[in-house]
């Protein structure tokens, strides 16, 4: 694994009990970056950077890969921070003993250090179960779940009026993420009082002298030379709130019973970001937490194979903070330090800018402190390995089940893939049962932009497997010809995600010597297996998403006519000849277009006075005058979900005779006048597809449906009423995923009217 580092380090091999030559890579650092073979005499590296990356390898024979790692938390000694990285090579032990890298960096008076361990905790669990002091509440799912508790219902409405709003059963979370909710239980104030450390700088004559450490940190921030004086500590003016509002006792009782109904799993390499919390004027008044201060972003760290983490960050110092004047004596070597409140959060793995989850915030963190996070695997999804995997693990959400096409066929049987509760056909339409997809959709066409995901390398190989070091996708229709795909993809590196605009190091094409189809090397557009730089080579690509390894746009496959595409992927060895099973093949039906959808002509028969704004007068020998109205809602490639064509009048509703198409003729008085759907649609019926109103009126335009008023209306307009409004509504969808998004491509329904009076 990759262990991320913040700031300057000296590297030293402690220990090495391995008979596998061993190696580190530092990435991303200022000074100190490549690989460092360890041998009897490997000297310490001394590598400066603010945010940098280590990794450690070992061959067993054929070639370097990533050891698994694992950190043991810091200590301070002799001023100096101080953690091992242990490893544990390919070797049939599980000592983590094989190689021990120890880091040292002298301590600043500026530094801070958390570090701590990171668990997703279940669905079932309502409280965040790390906090003691609170109750937190983490997401809107389990608010709902929360706000039927009387108690804690109780608390919120007391706490958080504002936020109290009638509850949609079903909705998202509020963007850009849920702010947590805090019940303090274990104060009267709501939010601890911030607290301050003033450092006293020793006579320069007593000042720590040390070369080697003042040529990493300035001497005068070494905290060597500075003695804590005194914490001071600023009181709330703000009567607190009574614990006859909020019974504190009945909370605390409640919360120790949810924490039992919770179970966790380790946080394994997950990125999180950390963030300085500035306290609102309410905040700091004494009101609960609302999440309105600015956050000032410190930086990033990556948990190990444990789910533990290191975070080290440096706070500027003021020689004098005007909030606490009156409480320290003025004086030039007088160093004050504001406890910062700090803030973890975490960003969608597809769309990194994009934040899933915010954590409450820990308040007043010392320079060193150990701070354990639980996290809601409903936001927070684990991040993914290979353990034996398809080569198409899963497009999108969308798990691709069934035996791996390593043939390469393109019949029918090798197409068909059922399994994980979902349905990929031999002619490429996808069902969607299973449900971490998000989504339920049967019998639907591909579209949009397609993420690929599988297993280019398997965790769980042998030693001598070969390992994929490029791959090639291929496409074509049936009955054309291969070609390859030349789309760019990119990934980040997690020692660049500071840089400015940076979006991503390109992952392919590059053009790249290959043994195709097993013939001789020819130069073709190849992509980078990034799964394998990372085990292999200890490159630090960002591990979220890591699984990723194409994005599909998928109009330039379906070519302007929607229909069947086939995709071969195959991956080569460093040498370009194939790997052994190196092979998937799959088929897509891709149609993007749009569903054909809309009003047509909207009139009477007869020739009626017409103003403008659709305004028709009427003699009352007109008021039953048949109108004829035109729609369409189809696919012509059998995608068609649903459609729904209605009629209403105000002032009061209406009730029609349809007398054209002959199919739909009728007395209409439920407000629908046209509809379909086909229940047999389904993977269960081999998805005969459905093709809406060109299936249903054998129409390949606009559909006219021709009405009168019923005998029981009198007319458009009944008696009495001197003004009338006609309203149609239309409505449709299409069965399509990107493997995201519901599963069905919905345009926005559509309305018309006409307006009546007598003349």
């Amino acid at each position: 694994m990759i262990i991320s580092m913040h700031g300057n380090w000296t590297i030293s091999v402690k220990s090495k009990e391995a008979a596998y030559p061993q190696r580190f890579v530092i990435a991303g650092a200022f000074t100190g970056n490549g690989s460092h073979d360890v041998t009897g005499s490997t000297a310490p590296i001394a590598v400066t950077g603010n945010q940098w990356s280590i990794a450690i390898l070992n061959d067993p024979g054929n070639g370097f890969r990533l050891s698994d790692t694992r950190i043991k938390f810091p200590v301070i000694s002799g001023g100096n921070f101080v953690f091992d990285i242990e490893s544990n090579d390919a070797g049939s032990d599980k000592d983590f003993n094989d190689l021990i890298l120890t880091c040292t960096s002298p301590v600043s008076v500026t530094d801070y250090m958390m570090y701590g361990n990171v668990t997703l905790y279940s669905n079932t669990c309502i409280i965040n179960p790390c906090f003691r002091r609170w109750v937190v509440i983490d997401t809107y799912a389990k608010y709902l779940e929360a706000i039927k508790i009387d108690e804690l219902k109780a608390a919120i409405e007391v706490l958080y009026p504002e936020r109290v709003v009638p509850v949609n059963p079903n909705p998202p979370d509020p963007a850009p993420f849920f702010t947590p909710m805090m019940i303090n239980i274990a104060d009267e104030i709501e939010l601890p009082q911030k607290k301050w450390d003033v450092f006293r700088r020793i006579d320069n004559g007593q000042q720590a002298s040390s070369k080697k450490a003042a040529a990493r940190v300035p001497s005068a921030e070494l905290m060597s030379n500075f003695n804590l004086e005194k914490t001071i500590t600023k009181s709330v003016n703000t009567p607190a709130i009574a614990s006859s509002v909020i019974n504190k006792v009945a909370i605390g009782k409640i919360s120790d019973h949810l924490r039992l109904r919770c179970t966790t799993e380790a946080g394994v390499n997950l990125s999180l970001s950390f963030a300085e919390y500035d306290r609102s004027v309410a905040e700091l008044a004494g009101g609960p937490y609302t999440g309105d201060g600015n956050r000032t972003s410190l930086g990033n760290a990556i948990t190990d194979m444990n789910g533990n983490y290191i975070f080290r960050f440096t706070q500027s110092f003021s020689e004098l903070v005007h909030e606490i004047d009156a409480d320290v004596a003025a004086g030039e070597n007088v160093l004050v330090q504001a406890r910062p409140d700090i803030i973890v959060s975490v960003a969608d793995s597809i769309r990194p800018a994009e934040i899933v989850f915010e954590s409450a915030p820990y308040f007043n963190i010392y320079q060193m402190q150990r701070i354990d996070l639980c996290l809601p695997l409903e936001k927070v999804k684990p991040s993914s390995l290979c353990f034996n995997g398809n080569f198409i693990g899963s497009l999108g959400n969308v798990f691709i089940g069934g035996a791996q096409n390593s043939a390469g066929s393109l019949s029918s049987t090798a197409l068909d893939r059922n399994g994980y509760n979902n349905h990929l056909s031999a002619a490429g339409k996808i069902t969607v049962h299973n449900s971490m997809a998000g989504f339920a959709v049967d019998c639907a066409c591909w579209g949009s932009l397609i993420d690929v995901k599988g297993c280019m390398y398997n965790l769980q190989r042998k030693k001598d497997d070969p390992v994929v070091r490029r791959f090639t996708i291929r496409y074509k229709k049936p009955g054309g010809s291969w070609q390859f795909v030349t789309q760019t993809y990119k990934h980040p590196k997690f020692s660049k995600r500071f840089i400015p605009f940076y979006d991503g190091d390109l992952v392919g094409p590059f053009p790249t010597n290959l043994k195709v189809d097993g013939g001789p090397a020819q130069v073709v557009p190849a992509y980078i297996n990034i799964q394998a730089e990372v085990f292999f080579d200890g490159i630090d690509w960002e591990f979220s998403n890591l699984d990723r390894y194409a994005q599909l746009n998928s109009a330039i496959y379906e070519a302007g006519t929607p229909g069947k595409v086939y995709f071969l992927v195959e991956g080569y060895d460093g040498s370009g000849n194939l790997v052994p099973g190196a092979k998937d093949l799959i088929a897509l039906y891709i149609n993007n277009r749009d569903l054909q959808f809309g009003f047509g002509n909207i009139d009477f028969i007869n020739p009626i006075e017409k103003l403008p704004c659709n305004l028709y007068k009427l003699q009352a020998s007109e008021l039953n005058t048949p109108l004829a109205l035109q729609f369409k809602a189809f696919d012509a490639w059998g995608f068609t979900d649903h459609y729904r064509l209605t009629i209403d009048k105000c002032p009061q509703s209406i009730e029609v005779d349809v007398t054209t198409p002959s199919s739909i003729a009728g007395t209409k008085s439920t407000g629908v006048l046209a509809s379909g759907s086909n229940a047999s649609n389904t993977d269960a019926y081999n998805c005969p597809g459905y093709y809406g109103t060109l299936g249903d009126f054998a129409n390949n335009g606009f559909v006219t449906v021709q009405m009168q008023p019923s005998a029981s209306e009198g007319g458009w307009l009944r008696a009495g009423e001197q003004f009338g409004i006609i309203t149609f509504g239309l409505e449709a969808s299409i069965r399509r995923t990107n493997g995201y998004n519901s599963g069905l491509g919905t345009p926005n329904p559509i309305g018309a009217a006409i307006y009546l009076q007598p003349k």
